[in-house]
């Protein structure tokens, strides 16, 4: 997968991905950055692309024309009507499920944001295009929100990660939260590993992890049981916890 990644600051960028194992991948090329830098469209020897707010107020914006030729040669290089991704604190809250959506593509544009923001017309003269916000908060720019999504992607990319497992157990990709984990040693000033892990019976270890990681969700998250269908075991396990804590 080919991630297009509109930025002024592709050095951050690339230093930010280039460990663990999305820096392998790249190494690999099992996924790829193609960096562009909106400056080189700029229509002025300084290389700047932004200026005042039309209306008067704090900051500057980014001007279309080095956003939007940044976006067409992006789109050049990229399968036909490849998704633009622009990100903006209006955007619609990035979450699993988008990343799983995204994985399955070859290409994805996304717009990396500085100063105040961007030219509103960018994003309407922009086809096949969404906002996506990483969270509710300010940032300086888009770069770090553009590494999230780039980790979260490509961790669902097969090749990736050493064990493809792994990407399917993590937290939020079956709508809760990960059951806990534990390593070697068993005692760790008087805190034990519960005995089941150590049982080595592969039903009741399945069946614990499936239960703490209700009540973890039910304890820590509970508003994203309302967003997904419980099976009948997974209601009854949480419901004999829940008939636990009252007693």
């Amino acid at each position: 997968m080919k991630f297009h990644i509109i930025t002024i600051f592709s050095d951050q960028l690339e230093k930010s991905l280039k460990y663990g194992v999305i820096g392998k991948a790249l190494e690999t090329n099992t996924i790829e950055l193609n960096l562009i830098d909106p400056r080189k469209f700029s229509d002025n020897d300084y290389g700047s692309i932004d200026d005042k707010p039309y209306g008067g107020g704090p900051g500057m914006v980014m001007q279309c024309e080095p956003v939007l030729s940044s976006i067409e040669e992006a789109k050049e290089q990229a399968e036909k009507d490849t998704l633009t991704v622009f990100l903006t604190p209006q955007g619609e809250q990035f979450t699993q499920k988008h990343a799983q959506k995204f994985s399955k593509y070859k290409d994805i544009i996304i717009v990396s944001a500085r100063y105040e923001g961007l030219d509103e017309r960018i994003i309407q003269l922009t086809d096949n295009s969404m906002e996506l916000s990483i969270g509710d908060y300010v940032l300086s720019g888009g770069e770090i929100p553009s590494a999230v999504i780039v980790d979260s992607v490509s961790r669902l990319i097969p090749g990736v990660l050493g064990d493809a497992e792994s990407a399917n157990k993590d937290s939020f990709s079956l709508g809760l939260l990960e059951h806990p984990h534990y390593t070697r040693p068993e005692n760790v000033r008087g805190e034990i590993v519960p005995e089941v892990l150590l049982s080595g019976d592969h039903q009741a270890i399945e069946k614990w992890r499936i239960k703490k990681s209700l009540i973890k969700t039910f304890e820590k998250r509970p508003d994203l049981l309302d967003k997904i269908e419980l099976s009948e075991d997974q209601k009854t396990l949480l419901n004999n916890y829940k008939k636990e804590l009252k007693e």
